[in-house]
């Protein structure tokens, strides 16, 4: 018997013989078959294109709708409010495709209807299209939300899923790095370039994934076509119902709906408050698209590495104080936003931007940590944690019109400090929660410090 060597296929499951090597008794992980390999290939594939497919469109969409459209910081926050609404209303109705026909067909219309709707936005500079766009980008995406992770899973057929989303996020965040530099390069020569490439892409992208990935372990689920609405608001009701009986995930709620209330308006208006408020160094000549592409990707890199110290600090020292650190980063938010919105050169508003997108970054994964630390019920986090979601995904939707009332009649510069002033609750509902730990953790002590004396 030979021991001590790796099995150079990903291995899925614990304590079971590795049958890559002959006469080796290498104990771990089952791998894969060749026919998992290659789905597992697929995956990263897929993976890796959609990022970099994005980025390229990403990085210079806001930039083309402001200089190319002419869109003000209204008609941006309304582009959101389209993109927003039609994610949330079609959910529920596409993932029935998924579902009950093929997860392979559902990434299909998803694809070629994002790719459709970055097509008709590069080509048809007019408000309206770009509306159009936004609801055909939504409902697109919703056909992807949840097949992507459902197909591999069909095909890999383990429980043991973590690494390879894992691994899949990895490529996505190299992969994204890529679109940002070549939809960047791209824009300098034609704004709406990128835009169309990257729709082009997106539908041709579509045909390969139906004549080349395999969907060999698909079992339709039974008929849920019907009441499917039914289903969501029942979610949606019992959540609240369980949810109603803590006054922890209560505020937990209260606090999900106060980021997605603030990050509308903050998403749509940072690359207008950068074009309309300041003046790129002219040390650098650079067209304003590649100004604004290289500080997204410097952030982005910054983000990671950040994100990555956490993650090492955290394992290494088995613990984190997850609410006193939330309630920095949110007070540290609040303060960066503002900071951004009323900063004088662009410099301060360059340092206020990468800490605001640092801060947003370290918050979400320490947030969903938290988030599951307060369900003490498992059989309950599903419901929670669809109900929290829903709850996120009704604030950003009626943040957009929210800001967007308020800079009807003044500029970008107010709507930021509204988004900073909308995310201010958040804090208190922070500290509400770590006053109420405190009054309990000393209410313990006392009780054991009493019942030490009673002995």
């Amino acid at each position: 018997m030979v021991t001590g060597l790796s099995c150079p296929f990903l291995c899925l499951e614990r304590d079971a013989p590795c049958v890559h090597h002959f006469n080796m008794d290498i104990r771990g992980y089952r791998c894969m078959n060749l026919q998992q390999s290659n789905a597992y290939r697929m995956y990263l594939l897929y993976m890796g294109v959609t990022a970099t497919l994005f980025a390229l469109f990403s990085t210079v969409a806001t930039v083309y709708r402001i200089r190319e459209v002419g869109l003000d910081a209204v008609e941006l926050l309304w582009v959101g409010f389209a993109l927003e609404i039609s994610c949330f209303l079609f959910e529920i109705p596409t993932g029935v495709v998924a579902d009950l026909h093929s997860r392979k067909r559902s990434l299909v219309i998803g694809l070629v209807l994002i790719g459709t709707g970055f097509l008709l936005e590069g080509s048809v500079p007019t408000f309206l299209a770009v509306i159009g766009a936004q609801v055909l980008w939504g409902i697109g995406y919703t056909f992807l939300s949840g097949a992507d992770q459902a197909w591999i899973a069909d095909e890999l057929q383990t429980n043991r899923l973590e690494g390879v989303y894992l691994r899949g996020a990895q490529v996505a965040q190299l992969f994204t790095l890529v679109g940002m530099g070549v939809g960047t390069f791209l824009a300098v020569f034609s704004l709406p370039l990128p835009l169309m490439v990257s729709g082009g892409l997106y539908i041709a992208f579509a045909l390969f994934v139906a004549l080349v990935f395999p969907e060999t372990r698909f079992t339709p689920v039974s008929d849920r076509s019907q009441n499917t609405w039914n289903a969501m608001w029942g979610t949606f009701f019992a959540g609240l119902k369980v949810v109603r009986r803590s006054s922890v995930l209560l505020t937990v709620l209260g606090i999900g709906l106060f980021h997605g209330l603030y990050s509308e308006g903050f998403d749509r208006l940072y690359t207008l408050h950068f074009l309309e408020n300041f003046q790129f160094p002219q040390w650098v000549e650079a067209p304003e698209v590649v100004w604004i592409g290289a500080i997204d990707a410097c952030a982005m890199v910054i983000n990671i590495l950040v994100v990555e110290w956490i993650r090492r600090r955290l394992e290494s020292t088995g613990r984190l104080e997850k609410m006193g650190v939330l309630l920095v980063i949110n007070i540290l938010l609040v303060a960066s936003i503002f900071a951004f919105a009323v900063a004088g050169a662009f410099w301060m508003a360059l340092a206020a931007y990468w800490l605001t997108y640092i801060l947003r970054g370290t918050n979400q994964p320490i947030y969903n940590a938290w988030i599951n630390e307060q369900i003490r019920e498992s059989r309950l986090r599903a419901t929670i944690l669809s109900t929290q979601g829903q709850v996120h995904a009704l604030g950003e939707i009626f943040g957009g019109p929210l800001v967007g009332a308020i800079v009807w009649k003044t500029s970008a510069l107010w709507g930021l400090i509204a988004s900073s002033a909308i995310l201010a609750p958040a804090v208190f509902l922070y500290l509400f929660l770590r006053k109420r730990a405190g009054e309990s953790q000393c209410f313990r002590g006392l009780n054991r410090k009493d019942g030490g004396q009673s002995m």
